[in-house]
């Protein structure tokens, strides 16, 4: 009997051992995670893009607008003064000076009458690297107006989808 005692206690010490050491080589911490939550970006226009009047005859023509307002006419069109041209105009808004992009679709369409004008080639004059001042920004775009030969006359509008997003 005092064998099976003795087998016994020596099991039990190499078990509790075992136990011990794994134990032992074990180690935590407590770990820190955090967030900063910024006031997301908004946009609104403020002013409308409007490439002015215009004249066009058989063989068509386009129209750029600058984002200064002014335009360049090309082909068979011409830039009729009285009218009113402007570039379109829009303020940003977010946190601090994060900086943003910009991103326009590759084209827009405007209409008048089931008859419909391409308008590509957005610019804008914010730089390549556009941040925010103090919360607010705001930049002017520009565009191509493609009118097709013969296009009908009538004031043609539409809509296009301007994006903006923190880097």
């Amino acid at each position: 009997m005092r064998n099976n005692k003795l087998v016994l206690a020596a099991g039990m010490a190499a078990l509790s051992t075992g136990l011990y050491s794994a134990v032992a080589t074990a180690a935590t911490v407590p770990a820190n995670a955090s967030a900063n939550v910024i006031i997301p970006l908004a946009i609104a226009e403020s002013v409308g893009m409007d490439f002015g009047d215009v004249s066009v005859g058989a063989a068509g023509g386009t129209v750029i607008l600058d984002t200064a307002g002014g335009r360049t006419v090309t082909g068979d069109a011409e830039a009729v003064t009285g009218g009113t041209q402007a570039a379109g105009v829009y303020n940003v808004s977010g946190s601090g000076t994060k900086a943003y992009t910009i991103t326009f679709p590759p084209s827009a369409t405007i209409s008048f009458g089931g008859n419909n004008m391409t308008v590509d080639n957005f610019t804008h004059n914010a730089g390549a690297s556009p941040a925010l001042s103090g919360g607010a920004g705001s930049f002017a775009v520009g565009a191509r107006l493609i009118i097709n030969p013969a296009q009908p006359p009538g004031a043609y509008s539409g809509t296009y989808t301007l994006t903006v997003n923190y880097q």
